[in-house]
């Protein structure tokens, strides 16, 4: 199951990669992130207590760092949202400046699930099931990600507000 995760993984980057090559670069996406991360955060009522960064707060450069290690200067907008309690919940809304960017931003983002998944095995085997079930999506120049157990309901309402 997780190898097949992988493979569907590197596939959709690969045509991301294809995708973005023919692409002007410019942004076609004019979606606030920080309005559509907080509406997806509330389909999940049951999330424990979330700490919040947007692209606005103070220190938002150095916390999107935790989300990605990709390069802040790409980024129009960011919504971030983590259990302040160190458990897996966490849903993020990514803007980029264009659109040729989300592939790397996704190779950053599967990373970053990757050492979630890693960590959570070690030290709390009962989490492990909701990194591995995390949603990464994106729609034009906009990217998705979640790890709540309400991802379909989050999936499908990113959707219903990117779609052109």
């Amino acid at each position: 199951m997780m190898y097949m995760k992988r493979i569907i993984c590197l596939v959709m980057i690969a045509s991301l990669m294809l995708v973005g090559c023919g692409d002007s670069g410019e942004g076609s996406s004019h979606v606030d992130a920080s309005s559509l991360g907080t509406e997806l955060a509330a389909l999940d009522t049951e999330l424990p207590s979330m700490e919040t960064v947007t692209n606005t707060s103070d220190n938002a450069e150095t916390a999107f760092a935790v989300l990605a290690d990709f390069d802040y200067a790409k980024i129009e907008s960011f919504y971030y949202s983590y259990s302040a309690s160190g458990t897996p919940e966490e849903v993020a809304v990514i803007v980029t400046k264009e659109k040729n960017d989300v592939a790397d931003l996704m190779k950053a983002l599967q990373t970053h699930l990757d050492t979630r998944r890693q960590t959570f095995q070690q030290y709390d085997p009962d989490q492990v099931a909701m990194v591995e079930n995390a949603i990464l999506t994106f729609q034009g120049n906009v990217v998705f990600y979640a790890a709540s157990k309400k991802n379909g309901v989050m999936q499908d309402r990113f959707k219903e507000k990117t779609a052109s």
